[in-house]
């Protein structure tokens, strides 16, 4: 972002000269500069136009923007376009096609939706990039279809500068449209751009364009466009491809200047906070990690997380005596659209138009009438599920690793008030296929294995299978687990059937919360980290927990850290094993030694149960009703 105020000094510089002198009389640094500027401008904007959309209701009328941000055509868009076009219709890019897209999930709150493109293998699209580097200064390109211009789906460019950063523009409605930490910038930003991407020079999306300041009449743009900012949108996607109605976080308390400090102003004794601790007049402190001046800088950051995030904070009392807290914040509820009165033209007298109208505003009211946070399309969830998983494992797996097996050893500590305890050692074989042998020392020993689809226990002089519950509520050995899950395709799989959860954060890092459920619905919680590498269309990148429950209550669960490459695995030389939402630390596994063998002897599985097999069934007979010839009666067809 240095370089981009650079440039914008010397472009000014060279205007400004061009203004006085004729062009040959430029310097040759002063005219490289514009050229280089020029450049790096016409490289950007060829680098993304492809992703642009230009977005259409299933009648192919109204008009909006969006962006493509990965190459399976996954999209983003604002809310308020998608309450106008419907939960379907049609979008166009620079190749001049239109293409199908469906709506996946939509933020009333923080005017974000989701939907996805449908009709190619592969979409041109464009990350997203952090826009916490965002600078007042910084160059900002703005795409979108303003005014039902892109006649031939080509989208419409303007250039501009970031005018301000950390914006708060207030919401419409009951807690929708709220745009909270945005940017501002002086691109020009008109109706129809809505939706459409804010990009910088270096081909990243920093931003979602959502709202502008217009004149009273004829709805002009004046130079004060909002973006919603990509770090918010970042927080939001595992909801809103968990196929969600998502509501933005609330703590069910108010703060106020007073004094030149921050405190609680309004509190519901109910809430979280306050059963955590929190009282009228405390002091606020640090919020999400960030130190808290002002009331208005909490509103900004409490408005960038969703529904049933773990917030933290850090709080004084009026004894001067400092406390953190950390709860899951509530969901700010949206009112509820009205259903269409009954009358008007009778259905049998409506146009086509009118009836395919009438249908999406239907779908419109039924979505936003949904239960928020609830997942409305499980079969689509999962297919996200999978893309994620599937992601995950590029990160942690090469082909390197298709042979052999690894050796890990590790020490295991107590962590105490007084500091560590040293309890044993942890022996583990991982195999290029995912199967696994622990061996846990110490003063009661255990030995387990994992054949790549169940989990045993050696209990007096033989294995014994353990069921999913009984895995997971053993920390040890989901820390092998989480070693040898991206070794096999379908990784979690032996704790059951895996979904998108939502969003959360676990060691500090923005975090897709994966659900496994067995066949009795019980569920295993599995954490992996949202991608931020620029370039990238990975959507995952590490795995960071697995636990019991969604909190580490109880048995607690397993934290991931400092990943090493070994024969194309990445192995975590640390495992922590935690409990609390505040993931405290209760024991550290920490590798001492690994290396890789091609090959190990594995003879220890032939020590297992030997599973039964389930007679094939017989060969279907005729039903009843069918012919003598094996078709089937017209009543059966019908």
């Amino acid at each position: 972002m240095k370089f981009s105020r650079t440039v914008l000094v010397l472009f000014v510089l060279a205007v400004s000269v061009c203004a006085t002198a004729k062009a040959e009389e430029l310097s040759d640094d002063q005219m490289q500069a514009v050229l280089e500027l020029e450049q790096k401008r016409i490289k950007a904007i060829d680098r993304v136009i492809g992703s642009v959309i230009a977005i259409y209701g299933s009648d192919r009328s109204g008009g909006g923007s969006g962006v493509i941000i990965h190459p399976s055509g996954i999209a983003l868009t604002n809310h308020h376009v998608i309450t106008g076009a419907g939960v379907e219709g049609w979008g166009g890019i620079s190749d001049g096609q239109m293409y199908k897209w469906k709506l996946i999930g939509t933020d009333p709150g923080g005017d974000v939706s989701i939907i996805q493109m449908e009709g190619r293998d592969k979409f041109p699209w464009t990350p997203l990039g952090d826009s916490d580097t965002v600078r007042v200064g910084d160059w900002a390109l703005a795409m979108g279809n303003p005014f039902i211009l892109s006649e031939d789906q080509s989208p419409t460019v303007t250039l501009g500068i970031v005018s301000g950063v950390n914006r708060y523009q207030p919401g419409a409605g009951q807690n929708q449209l709220e745009y909270g930490n945005c940017i501002q910038v002086d691109s020009s930003i008109n109706p129809g751009n809505s939706g459409g991407p804010l990009f910088n020079f270096q081909g990243e999306v920093i931003g979602i364009n959502g709202r502008g300041s217009f004149q009273d009449r004829g709805r002009v743009n004046v130079g004060l466009g909002y973006a919603i900012s990509s770090n918010q949108i970042r927080n939001f996607i595992p909801e809103l491809l968990a196929t969600k109605l998502v509501e933005h976080a609330t703590l069910d308390a108010n703060f106020a200047n007073r004094d030149g400090k921050v405190v609680c102003s309004d509190l519901n004794l109910d809430a979280p906070v306050a059963e955590a601790g929190l009282k009228l007049g405390d002091e606020l402190l640090e919020f999400e990690g960030q130190e808290i001046k002002t009331a208005n800088q909490f509103t900004n950051l409490i408005c960038t997380i969703p529904e049933d995030w773990p917030v933290s904070l850090k709080i004084r009392d009026k004894e001067g005596v400092e406390k953190s807290i950390c709860v899951r914040a509530y969901g700010l509820p949206y009112s509820k659209p009205k259903k269409k009165k009954k009358g008007g033209k009778p259905n049998k007298d409506k146009t086509p138009e009118e009836k395919n109208q009438e249908k999406q505003q239907n779908a419109m009211i039924e979505l936003l009438s949904a239960p928020p946070g609830e997942v409305r399309h499980p079969e689509i969830n999962r297919k996200y599920a999978a893309l994620v998983l599937d992601e995950w494992r590029k990160q942690h797996v090469t082909d390197e690793a298709k042979s052999g097996a690894w050796k890990i050893k590790s020490t295991v500590n107590q962590i105490t008030k007084d500091g560590k305890k040293y309890i044993g050692t942890h022996t583990l074989i991982v195999f290029h296929d995912g199967r696994f042998a622990l061996g846990v020392a110490g003063d009661e020993p255990h030995h387990f294995l994992f054949d790549g689809k169940s989990f045993y226990e050696k209990q007096e002089k033989e294995f014994v299978q353990l069921t999913a519950v009984e895995a997971k509520t053993t920390p040890g050995l989901m820390a092998a687990f989480g070693i040898a899950a991206p070794l096999q395709k379908a990784s979690f799989a032996a704790l059951g059937t895996m979904s998108i959860d939502g969003s959360d954060r676990t060691t500090n890092a923005v975090s897709w919360r994966m659900r496994v459920e067995d066949e009795d619905e019980d569920a295993t919680f599995v954490w992996i980290e949202v991608n931020r590498e620029y370039g990238e269309c990975e959507t995952a990148k590490t795995l960071r927990k697995i636990a019991a429950s969604r909190d580490c209550s109880n048995e607690g669960g397993v934290l991931f850290e400092d990943f090493e490459w070994s024969h194309g695995l990445a192995i975590p030389k640390t495992r922590l094993l935690v409990s609390g939402l505040k993931e405290k630390v209760t024991h550290r596994i920490t590798t001492v030694e690994y290396d890789w063998n091609e090959e190990i002897d594995d003879s220890i599985f032939d020590e297992l149960p030997k599973q039964e097999v389930e007679a094939e069934p017989d060969e279907k007979q005729p039903d009843a009703e069918e012919s003598d010839s094996g078709e089937a009666s017209e009543e059966d067809k019908q």
